[in-house]
C-alpha cells in the first residue's frame, strides 16, 4: 500500500466456473485505535471555563465498538484511564479489552502540545506517564523502556493550533515509530500529511476514528494477533494497516453540535433555577447560529496550518 487512495480491501472474492463470486471477509483482526468516552474532559478553544464530555459511557463505547466488528476494543480518553477502569470495575476483565490513553505531550522549547495515543498501561505507568509528559523526548523514551506501543496522533493537529517547526517534526520522526494514518474525524488534508510526511521513514500507518459521539468502529486498524498483547506486538512491528472512513468538515461540524447540545441538555437538566435554564437555552440557540460559521473558518485556518507544515517538512 503506497498512499491513500489504495486502501486495504476489506473482502477479497473467488470465483469459480458458472457460479456468482463468493466474497470473504479479509483474514485479521480489527480495532478502532482511537476513541473517547464520558470519561474525557473536552474543552472547546472558544469556550474558554466550559467544559463538555463525550456522548457516550465506557460501556456503550465498548459495546458499539463490539456491534461494529471490532475484534478488540480499546479506550482512549484524554490524560485519564477512569474510562477504562470503568468499564472493567463493572465487566470485570475483558480478553479482547486493550487499556489505553491519548496523552497530551509537551515540546519544553515552546510549549506546543501534541497528542500520543498509549496502550496496554497500568496504572503505575499511567502515573509516570502524566508526570513526564511535559517533555517529549522523556515521555518517548520512558514509553520504549517499557515496551509499549505509541501512536502519534492526527500530525497536523496541535492545542494551540500553531505550525510545527521543521526540528519538532524531526523529532516526531526521530521518537515515534506509529503514526495514526487515517483519523475518521479529520478530512483527507490533515490524513494525507501524516502519508506525506512519514513516507521514507519506515514507519507504521495505523486508523482510528477520534469518535467523541457516535462513530466508535467507522475507522479503524487491521492487525493480526489471538491476544491483545499479540496485537499490540504486531502493530508495533509493522503489521497493521489503516482502513475505514475518514472525516469530513461536515462530519465534524455534526459531531462538535451534537456534543455541544447533548452537554447544554444535561446542564438544563442540572440546573436549579430559571435563570440557569433561559442561560443554558441562549447558549445553545447562539451556538445552532454560529458554530458552522466557526467551524468553517477553524477549517481555512487548519488548511492554512497544513500548508505551512508541508514548508517545514525535511527534505
Amino acid at each position: 500500500m503506497s498512499d491513500l487512495l489504495t486502501p486495504p480491501l476489506e473482502y477479497c472474492t473467488s470465483r469459480t466456473p458458472c457460479a456468482p463470486p463468493v466474497w470473504r471477509r479479509r483474514p485479521g483482526v480489527r480495532i478502532d485505535l482511537h476513541c473517547h468516552s464520558s470519561a474525557s474532559d473536552e474543552r472547546i478553544r472558544y469556550l474558554p471555563g466550559a467544559v463538555f464530555h463525550p456522548l457516550l459511557e465506557p460501556a456503550e463505547t465498548y459495546d458499539l465498538a463490539k456491534s461494529r466488528g471490532m475484534d478488540y476494543v480499546t479506550i482512549t480518553d484524554h490524560d485519564t484511564i477512569d474510562g477504562c477502569k470503568r468499564l472493567l470495575d463493572e465487566r470485570g476483565d475483558l480478553d479482547d479489552f486493550i487499556v489505553g490513553e491519548e496523552v497530551s505531550v509537551r515540546f519544553p522549547e515552546d510549549g506546543t502540545i501534541v497528542h500520543v495515543n498509549v496502550y496496554g498501561i497500568d496504572e503505575a505507568e499511567h502515573a509516570e506517564i502524566q508526570r513526564l509528559r511535559g517533555n517529549i523526548r522523556e515521555f518517548a523514551a520512558y514509553v520504549r523502556s517499557i515496551d509499549k506501543l505509541a501512536v502519534l496522533n492526527h500530525m497536523t493537529w496541535t492545542q494551540q493550533h500553531r505550525v510545527l517547526h521543521r526540528s519538532q517534526i524531526e523529532t516526531m520522526l526521530e521518537l515515534f515509530d506509529v503514526f495514526e494514518g487515517i483519523n475518521g474525524t479529520r478530512s483527507y488534508a490533515h490524513n494525507v500529511f501524516a502519508w506525506y510526511a512519514t513516507r521514507g521513514h519506515g514507519k507504521t500507518l495505523v486508523g482510528g476514528s477520534d469518535s467523541h459521539t457516535h462513530r466508535v468502529g467507522t475507522t479503524y486498524t487491521w492487525t493480526q494477533g489471538a491476544t491483545r498483547e499479540e496485537v499490540l506486538a504486531n502493530i508495533r512491528a509493522g503489521l497493521a494497516e489503516p482502513c475505514g472512513a475518514f472525516g469530513t468538515p461536515e462530519r465534524l461540524r455534526e459531531d462538535v453540535w451534537i456534543l455541544i447540545q447533548r452537554n447544554i441538555e444535561r446542564r438544563i437538566q442540572d440546573a436549579t433555577s430559571a435563570w440557569e435554564r433561559s442561560t443554558c437555552r441562549f447558549v445553545r440557540r447562539l451556538g445552532q447560529l454560529t458554530h458552522p460559521m466557526v467551524l468553517f473558518g477553524y477549517h481555512a485556518r487548519q488548511n492554512m496550518l497544513i500548508r505551512a507544515c508541508l514548508r517545514e517538512l525535511p527534505a
